[in-house]
């Protein structure tokens, strides 16, 4: 196994340790009962595979949305030593792996995996010079073993059986000792950014996800697709020359081992205060004013319960700090950092939009308070986010950002990637196979900060450019359920730019819309409580709505996340009826989209209706808007907003053009 493809992989470098998936509920029944969805309703057409089924009875999870009495997950514990040498990219490692298994069934395997990638990726590879399993050194490549057949040159699945399988409640305790070379190009979302910048990630040995509903992942990890990782502790250490500064997921815990006494202290306070500082600019990185003076320094990092772990370290990049109230109950802080090139002027203030975004995220939407003590934002290039760090590049020259002007494009890439905080990480979210439950909501929460921080217009501009510019496009692709595996279609990354960005975030900012501000806020935090630090599936949350927001919104569910439709509203006519007027419109794209109905009358006055997807619900085609008062009507247009029709040509009626009405 020698191949880069590995080293990708290795935040899902699945160390498999496997039994078959899910035994004791294996294979589904012809006679299982109607599951029964929220506030007691039988199903009326909500598809449920098999495997949600197969947890339903084996009581993993529960068709009301909650976790149920046998759930179970896997934890692993990791203990990394990382050495480093700029401009030498080999990176060695030391690992030590505790992982506990509470599934059903006895683990037998241990399993590497993961596929090709982008050629301009490939090294020479990860290398395991050292494997010891419950203190026992073992061969890497053993040929007598029979899983060796999963591994093949150019991929990284690297499979081995276990001596002992381990039991439920039962731990494997496994050493290794590894290297590999970076990526000599930027990196996008891990190698050398330059010479001596770099980003780590997806870049250690970890056990891949055993779930309760279909066992051990294998599935492809690719660049787009991303994470599906058990939570784990991790204590990391990272042994790099002088004058090079380390930021890294999680808390540092040596802080005065490793700064020199003025920089500690400034890192110290501005964990007490709103006001951004410069912690050290470049220049006093580089004359050797800022880390300590010993020829090598360990910078120690801990993180809980996290998916995923990365490493930034630079010897020439400025850093930044300040912090924000992120619980205002307890007035608990969390740190906010930036590590950037002077000459990238759009991440001057990062720091403060960073700010915005965590205090807006934790006490508007989401509305749950951010559960880690810090964020760091470093430049790099990928737009990327992991636990507690981003990797974002710079906007300088991007025609948008000119056009919004200051860094208020710089700023809105780096709160997407914050928001990502609450999906996956904090949620836990198996991006691979369903990543709108993670890219839609974000991309929601994002819409939602952008009106808060941009106001509605600019926010309405810039997700229509940038979410659902495509949907009027006649692709049968962007016509595909957004519930459809995402992990099933390879290569397909038209749908999963649309389908999982822009239109699963219009489906839960409609789905806002119907139930109303304080019913979806209810659900989204209810499930949001059931579920965080754990692996929901699609069904656990459209449950988890169903059973606490007071109503069954399987219809709305069914419309927007299992159904191929589009988003194309008809204006089918205007009468007068009643003293008043009658709006006809028919849902050709079959979307339950929201919409306004905007009169203009004769005397100069105008009147904007709204109907909710509500409006849809009796009958999925066609619908009619009653508008009180008698005065002579000049137009009428509907207004989709940011649900963008794909046929506008059609939503506009004139008095001139119809007669007199």
């Amino acid at each position: 196994m020698r191949t880069l493809l590995i080293v990708l992989a290795c935040s899902a470098l699945s160390l498999a340790l496997g039994a078959t998936p899910n035994a004791s509920a294996a294979g589904s029944r012809a006679d299982s009962p109607p599951w029964v969805i929220g506030n007691g309703q039988a199903d009326a057409g909500l598809f449920v595979p098999r495997e949600v089924q197969q947890a339903y009875a084996s009581g993993t999870r529960s068709p009301d949305g909650r976790p149920g009495p046998n759930y179970w997950q896997n934890h692993a514990e990791h203990r990394i030593r990382i050495t480093l040498n700029p401009p030498s990219r080999r990176v060695q490692g030391e690992q030590e792996i505790v992982y506990t298994h509470n599934g059903p069934e006895p683990m037998t395997n241990l399993i590497f995996r993961e596929k090709q990638v982008d050629a301009k990726f490939l090294t020479d590879g990860i290398t395991v010079d050292e494997l010891s399993i419950d203190g026992k050194t073992v061969p890497w490549d053993n040929p007598a073993d029979p899983l060796r057949v999963y591994n093949y040159p150019g991929g990284t699945i690297h499979a081995m059986t276990l001596g002992a399988p381990v039991p439920t409640k039962g731990s494997v305790h496994i050493r290794m000792r590894w290297h590999y070379d970076l990526v000599a190009d930027s990196g996008w979302k891990e190698g050398a950014i330059d010479e001596t910048t770099y980003f780590l990630a997806y870049f250690f040995p970890r056990v891949t996800n055993m779930s309760d509903y279909n066992g051990w992942d294998i599935t492809a990890f690719t660049l787009g697709r991303e994470f599906n990782n058990d939570f784990a502790d991790f204590k990391v250490e990272v042994d790099v020359p002088r004058d090079y500064v380390v930021w890294a997921t999680g808390t540092l815990q040596n802080a005065k081992e490793v700064l020199q006494p003025a920089v500690q202290r400034k890192l110290e306070a501005s964990f007490k205060h709103d006001k951004v500082v410069t912690l050290a600019e470049a220049a006093e990185v580089r004359a050797g004013k800022v880390t300590a003076r010993g020829e090598r320094l360990t910078w120690k990092w801990q993180a809980d319960h996290v998916p995923d772990f990365a490493i930034a370290v630079s010897n020439h990049y400025r850093w930044d700090a300040a912090s924000v109230v992120v619980d205002p109950a307890t007035g608990r802080r969390a740190s906010v950092q930036a590590a950037y090139l002077d000459s990238a002027t759009d991440f001057r203030n990062i720091v403060s939009g960073a700010q915005q975004t965590l205090k807006f995220a934790s006490t508007v939407w989401p509305g749950v308070p951010y559960p880690y003590p810090k964020t760091t934002i470093v430049l790099g290039s990928a737009d990327e986010e992991y636990p507690m760090m981003v990797n974002d590049g710079s906007n300088l020259g991007n025609a948008y950002a000119a056009k919004l002007g200051g860094t208020a494009f710089t700023d809105f890439v780096a709160a997407h990637e914050i928001l990502h905080t609450w999906f996956p990480f904090y949620m836990g979210i198996n991006e691979k196979r369903y990543p709108f439950m993670d890219e839609g909501w974000t991309t929601a929460f994002e819409y939602l900060r952008n009106r808060d921080a941009l106001g509605a217009s600019v926010a309405d501009s810039l997700f229509k450019d940038f979410r659902v510019a495509g949907w009027g496009t006649p692709a049968s692709s962007y016509e595909l359920p957004i519930i459809t595996p995402h992990d099933s279609m390879w290569g397909q990354s038209a749908v999963f730019g649309f389908n999982q960005y822009g239109k699963a975030a219009l489906g839960f900012l409609a789905l806002k819309d119907l139930m109303g501000v304080a019913a979806f806020r209810k659900g989204l935090h209810e499930f949001m409580a059931r579920w965080h630090g754990k692996r929901p599936l699609p069904w656990d949350m459209f449950n988890t709505f169903n059973d606490v927001g007071a109503g069954d919104y399987n219809w709305f569910f069914r419309n927007w996340f299992f159904s191929y439709n589009h988003s194309d509203l008809t204006l089918d006519g205007v009468r007068s009826v009643d003293g008043g007027h009658a709006v006809a419109v028919r849902n050709t794209g079959g979307m339950a989209v929201p919409f306004d109905v905007v009169l203009e009358f004769t005397d100069g006055s105008s009147e904007r209706v709204h109907r909710t997807p509500a409006a849809w619900q009796a009958n999925g085609h066609e619908t009619a808007v009653r508008v009180s008062g008698g005065k002579a009507l000049r137009s009428v247009t509907l207004d989709t907003g940011i649900f963008v029709d794909a046929n506008p040509g059609d939503n506009a009626w004139k008095a001139d053009e119809a007669g007199k009405d």
